[in-house]
């Protein structure tokens, strides 16, 4: 299980060339590689395309789960397909983005907005946020289950905001560049309803490894039997403890060179099997 931006891919242009041989190597080995991102559908559709990946997938910190149609023989009673003839189902866990932006519109009347909230901004203007280019920021605009927060006002500020949707059932989790608000849901519950889709598909126990580099990846890391902090160059690492049955590893190197570096030793600890 995989986050995906400063982790499997690079923080500042989105490379994932130094983990393409192991990519290659791991679907060889038919080790899955699961997706877990704040990316919406389009983007994580195109990402796997990109990457060659046929697995199931988590978006918009785990507000939705994606599974390719006959990947399990027995799929959650609870899927159903997803529109557009991807031939995908869905489970969805999160709220709808409609109930969000109302939620954001009634609290800036009271307390302001001292943010730029996605749906109110341009193409220009995630394209400067984020570096995509203008065809990646369409794809990340359309949202269905999270409104990602480009913060503009003080730390206090954001704890306030932060406290006010918690007591309103919402969740926020704060990225690598955005402060994302969402359902009561996150990036481990969804982690742990699709291993479940694993296990009694095999009807056996299955090692996951995650592998993150933000806080909102902690939920994620915390479900995980292997815990891969991936380094980040403008910021410390995430803190979560290694407990029994649960080890943490930190990578020494930042983003996909470190995921390359971590999951390579774990998975192929010969290193001429990854190469091959």
């Amino acid at each position: 299980m995989s986050d995906l931006d400063g982790t499997l891919l690079d923080h500042h242009d989105y490379s994932h060339e130094p983990v393409d041989p192991l990519l290659r190597a791991l679907d060889r080995a038919t080790v899955p590689v699961v997706l877990n991102s704040s990316k919406t559908i389009p983007e994580m559709l195109a990402l796997r395309q990109e990457l060659g990946n046929r697995h199931p997938f988590i978006c918009e910190n785990g507000s939705a789960i994606l599974i390719p149609e006959d990947y399990f023989s027995s799929p959650p009673a609870e899927a159903k397909p997803e529109p557009g003839n991807t031939g995908l189902l869905i489970l969805e866990t999160g709220r709808t983005r409609d109930v969000l932006v109302r939620y954001l519109q009634a609290d800036a009347i009271k307390h302001g907005a001292p943010y730029l909230a996605f749906s109110q901004a341009s193409t220009a203007d995630i394209v400067a946020a984020t570096g995509l280019s203008p065809e990646q920021a369409e794809l990340a605009q359309q949202r269905r289950y999270s409104e990602p927060l480009l913060w503009r006002g003080t730390d206090d500020e954001r704890a306030a905001f932060r406290q006010r949707a918690r007591d309103a059932g919402l969740t926020t989790l704060q990225g690598g560049r955005f402060l994302h608000l969402q359902g009561p849901t996150d990036k481990g519950q969804a982690t742990t309803v699709l291993r479940r889709c694993y296990q009694q598909d095999s009807n056996a126990q299955v090692p996951l490894i995650c592998a993150g580099d933000s806080e909102n990846d902690l939920d994620m890391l915390a479900v995980a039997d292997v815990a891969v902090i991936i380094r980040a160059a403008d910021r410390p690492p995430p803190q979560l403890e290694s407990i029994p049955g649960r080890r943490v590893i930190h990578s020494s190197a930042e983003g996909p060179l470190g995921w390359r570096e971590v999951i390579g030793d774990l998975v192929f600890p010969d290193t001429t099997a990854r190469q091959q």
